[in-house]
């Protein structure tokens, strides 16, 4: 029985490394090339995230800036969080307003340096406007769908411009408004 369990084990252990050893080719389905000309395949994305620098510009009034992290967990879905913070208000009050939350979204290739994304992020903020006679104060959960475009500007490199819709439902200040969002992303492999 002692000799049988050995031979499982030497069996099972010669295995696995002549399975760690074998180079696995690029097919059609598991690999692209980069603006190089070089093989990325498929496995590299899960070792791959995008660091970037958000701007957004609210269609009626707010202008926030931040910070996103993203990593992907397959070929195209990434998950990650980020942060912004901005100026609220019109040409009689002022204010400013905070937000960070999670971020999920899916990319796909439209042309071969033009990526198309959309997402969904979700997250808590808050904020406080005043002018010369009332002060709003108010916060709450958020959640703002998008759909955007990726062009490369290098082979590290991605530019990102994106429409979404920011709804925060506890908040009569700022629930309900369309956004425009600029981006750029440093691609961490």
């Amino acid at each position: 029985m002692k000799k049988i369990l050995i031979l499982l084990i030497s069996v099972f252990f010669s295995v696995q490394v002549s399975a760690q050893t074998q180079e696995v080719l690029p097919t059609d389905e598991t690999s692209k090339t980069n603006l190089a000309g070089n093989y990325i395949y498929a496995d590299s994305y899960f070792k791959k995230s995008k660091t970037g620098v958000i701007l957004k510009n609210g269609l009626i009034n707010p202008f926030f800036y931040g910070w996103r992290f993203v990593v992907y967990n397959t070929e195209k879905f990434f998950i990650g969080g980020y942060g912004m913070t901005g100026q609220t208000g019109g040409p009689t009050e002022t204010g400013t307003m905070s937000i960070g939350g999670m971020t999920a979204g899916y990319d796909f290739t439209i042309f071969d340096d033009i990526y198309m994304d959309w997402g969904l992020s979700a997250g808590g903020g808050g904020g406080k406007s005043y002018d010369e006679t009332t002060v709003i104060d108010e916060g709450g959960v958020f959640v703002e769908p998008w759909i955007g475009f990726n062009h490369k500007i290098g082979e590290n490199t991605d530019f990102n411009y994106s429409f979404s819709y920011f709804m925060m439902p506890n908040s009569k200040q700022y629930n309900g408004w369309a956004a425009f969002n600029l981006r750029i992303d440093f691609i961490i492999n």
